[in-house]
């Protein structure tokens, strides 16, 4: 009983399950699911081992779970609710793992990370020498970029972006700095370029920039603005897809038309940008028409509506198992203005925390979700909601309480 006990308070037991549940992430979602239930169960068995710790701060998922159940009162699919419940259960089962488990220090917390990165490092090799195996077949420069890069894994590139910028921003800035993890950042670097997600490039330039400045000596600044200068030269004046990638959304991008339209035919020339910004008119025109400013459709029941209204202005079918690609209308759609209320209290506290105590650990994690919150519905897929619930838990649970560090 001692060797158990031993076991399931030892961080190294966390560094493993925490972190091999970060890096099986890209996988099959069953891999994840699997490490969760077992992160949950020791967690649960640890219990009597230790004092539960329950941080405020976990409130916010859970209180967001039961605002989801309750949604089920005036949803008009029951169904489709349900499904939905069931795919938002780690809004409840993470921060409980996270609960149960013992302290967790600021040093395992950047193990964790510092393996998730080297993870991610990892499928970064596997994806690069993929897409040159297939290039060699096939020729065709394209596999190196964007979803067809990840698409042996039949993954989404702004998720994995996202994935990769958060492991680049915390090598720079929360990690001691040594060959390897400056060689890991450069793979990364080029990795992330390569996924080719606009917005993701340029927020992590912004905090990138943001932290050089308030953390590095100045003779380190400048190097980083020299490399930093000299990538955006190569980009602006070579051919290359990512570029290609930027100028096509300013030459096709017709907002004015999108907005105004009555009927699209099916060989409509859509942009990144432009079939977001649609996606939001026929969400104005749901809030007009259905009045669910206050309560939403109820959570998992908007996809039929969706559906409704692309059928009603002849977009390609393609298009009907879009969600709305933006995390705050998604909330908003199904669980009306409360479910927005709370997305915004679980990120106030990802950035209240980081004007306590200037993590940039936590400014990464502010920036990052709340602008591909604008062009994704991140936490309404499995692989974005337990990406976000883990670092979240993890951050905040690395906190010591009133201030004193745990020890091991």
């Amino acid at each position: 009983m001692r060797k158990i006990d031993n076991i399931l308070r030892s961080q190294n037991t966390y560094v493993v399950l925490i972190g091999g549940l970060l890096v099986m992430l890209p996988l099959l979602h069953g891999f994840s699911t699997g490490a969760l239930i077992v992160l949950l169960a020791a967690s649960l068995v640890s219990v009597r081992y230790h004092k539960v710790e329950f941080k405020r701060e976990f409130l916010y998922p859970i209180l967001f779970y039961l605002l989801m159940v309750t949604s089920l009162l005036w949803s008009d699919n029951v169904k489709a609710s349900s499904r939905g419940l069931e795919r938002q259960l780690a809004l409840i089962l993470i921060p409980l793992a996270f609960t149960f488990m013992p302290g967790i220090t600021k040093k395992t917390r950047n193990i964790i990370l510092y393996y998730f990165s080297l993870g991610m490092f990892l499928f970064a090799i596997f994806f690069m020498t993929t897409a040159l195996a297939i290039f060699i077949t096939d020729s065709n420069p394209e596999v190196f970029f964007y979803h067809s890069l990840v698409a042996p894994l039949g993954l989404n590139a702004i998720y994995i972006s996202v994935f990769v910028s958060l492991c680049i921003l915390f090598l720079l800035f929360n990690h001691k700095r040594t060959l390897i993890s400056i060689f890991v950042i450069g793979v990364l670097s080029i990795f992330l370029l390569m996924l080719s997600s606009k917005i993701i490039i340029v927020a992590t330039s912004v905090l990138g920039v943001f932290g050089a400045i308030r953390t590095f000596k100045r003779a380190t600044i400048f190097k980083l603005i020299a490399v930093f200068v000299g990538g955006t030269m190569l980009l602006l004046f070579t051919s290359n897809p990512i570029k290609q990638r930027f100028e096509r959304e300013i030459s096709v991008s017709n907002i004015k038309e999108v907005l105004e339209r009555e009927q699209f035919n099916k060989m409509y020339d859509w942009t990144g940008t432009t079939i977001r910004l649609f996606q939001a008119r026929i969400f104005s025109e749901m809030l007009t028409e259905d009045g669910i400013f206050l309560t939403g459709y109820g959570i998992g029941n908007s996809e039929d509506k969706i559906i409704e209204k692309q059928k009603e202005y002849n977009l390609w079918q393609g298009y009907y198992t879009y969600n709305f690609h933006n995390q705050y209308i998604q909330a908003l759609a199904e669980l009306g203005v409360f479910g927005l209320l709370f997305l915004f209290l679980m990120l106030g506290a990802i950035l209240r925390q980081y004007m306590r105590d200037k993590d940039m650990l936590f400014l990464s994690l502010f920036f990052i979700m709340f602008v591909v919150f604008m062009t994704e519905s991140y936490i309404w897929r499995q692989r974005g909601l337990y990406h976000l619930l883990v670092l979240y838990c993890l951050f905040f649970k690395s906190i010591p309480p009133n201030n004193k560090q745990i020890t091991k």
